[in-house]
């Protein structure tokens, strides 16, 4: 083998590697070549694994930094538990991570949780912190209150309060300097709201929503706007101002309608759900969900956005890509390549409800099931005992 170098890779020094003085000359590491190596970490599907490949010599530290690291595939993520217990995906191997007393973990997005701190004085606080590299990021604890939007187009602010008591259902990092939430609170104590909101890490409140009076299950920021989508499957694009000292979303515009669906009625009672998700080839898809109480069977599809054409294409297929879906984070990850340790045209859901209708009481503590889409067929993915009520599990991203 040689060292590739049409992939771009700096020459390691004339020996293969640097030298580790640590280590006896006599060393069999000293001689292995990094396309070797390369070839060992990339059979690697956990993060964990990963790790410690570099942690064996400063020679495999090297060829996890400089030489492997643009072309190397994602590793298979963790499933998120309650009380900050994660199970790794690959081996089952559990990992750990101390939580404070008076802090509530509301999430996992990416390779962030979300935390709320409770403070008798003080109030609620949340913030953003790494469990593996042990960074934070303070998020404000309250928001402007929204400004809603009539049918005719016209705005309508009821006062200038700043909201104090709101739930954040999802966070988005788009940058160092801008992080985008999905958020709920009931107007009138009653009526339940769901807007989207930004703001730059460190602000003391959240930007004003624009709230038209849709209930958003998810969304996703993709060519530079934030996008959600109802539980039917309407699209809404947010054009968000970051040219201020307060990022805002200044305008909303519904780009797609929800597709249509094949004997039944949206608009009956049925239960459903949709996730938004970004293709390893770039494109922004929607994995729905429905279940209708006439036929209760659950019907699964996969959507494409044509944005130019303003509509919903289904995908019929996946090819080489798996899909891993939770109503917290969402991710695309590319089955093929150097390290082929997964099947294509799956999707990975992490939904208690769906879970729910689809086996009843005896596999719900699992949380979790595997759709495949060559078969069109259903199956439980176990995640193993030892923790009950595990209905508000996540996928994690390390």
């Amino acid at each position: 083998m040689g060292a590739r170098p049409s992939k771009g890779r700096s020459s390691p020094p004339s020996t293969g590697l640097p030298q580790d003085p640590s280590s006896p000359s006599s060393s069999p590491w000293m001689d292995l070549q990094p396309d070797f190596a390369d070839l060992l970490l990339r059979r690697l599907t956990s993060h964990a694994d990963r790790v410690r490949f570099a942690a064996v010599c400063c020679h495999w530290r090297y060829v996890a930094r400089e030489y492997s690291s643009h072309g190397l595939p994602p590793p298979l993520p963790w499933v998120r538990f309650p009380k900050g217990a994660f199970k790794n995906l690959s081996d089952g191997k559990w990992h750990f991570f101390r939580i404070r007393e008076q802090d509530t973990c509301n999430g996992t997005f990416g390779n962030w949780q979300l935390f709320e701190e409770e403070e008798p004085r003080h109030g609620c606080h949340y913030y953003l912190k790494n469990p593996l590299s042990g960074a934070t990021m303070r998020l404000p604890g309250r928001y402007d209150e929204s400004i809603y939007l009539n049918k005719d187009g016209s705005r309508e602010m009821s006062s200038t309060r700043r909201w104090s008591e709101f739930k954040i259902q999802k966070v988005i990092v788009c940058s160092d300097d801008l992080v985008a939430a999905k958020v709920s609170y009931y107007l009138h104590c009653s009526e339940m709201q769901s807007v989207v909101v930004c703001c730059r890490p460190g602000m003391s409140s959240w930007s004003r929503g624009l709230s038209n009076g849709h209930w958003y299950a998810d969304m996703a920021f993709y060519g530079q706007k934030l996008y959600a989508v109802t539980r039917e499957g309407h699209l809404f694009a947010h054009e968000v101002a970051t040219n201020t000292s307060k990022p805002w979303v200044y305008q909303i515009e519904q780009v797609i309608p929800a597709p249509s669906s094949d004997g039944f009625f949206l608009e009956s009672p049925c239960a459903m759900s949709c996730y938004l998700v970004i293709s390893h080839t770039g494109k922004l898809l929607m994995v729905r969900w429905v279940r209708t109480p006439q036929n209760k069977k659950v019907e699964l599809k996969v959507f494409e956005a044509d944005l130019k054409m303003l509509q919903w294409l289904e995908v019929k297929s996946l090819d080489d890509q798996v899909l891993f879906v939770s109503s917290d984070c969402s991710k695309a990850i590319s089955a093929s390549g150097d390290g082929d340790y997964m099947e294509g045209n799956k999707i990975y859901l992490a939904d208690y409800s769906l879970n729910l209708f689809l086996y009843g009481s005896s596999h719900t503590n699992e949380s979790a099931c595997v759709y495949d889409m060559t078969s069109n067929k259903f199956q439980p993915l176990s995640l193993g005992g030892g923790i009950t009520r595990a209905w508000h599990v996540a996928w994690f991203f390390p």
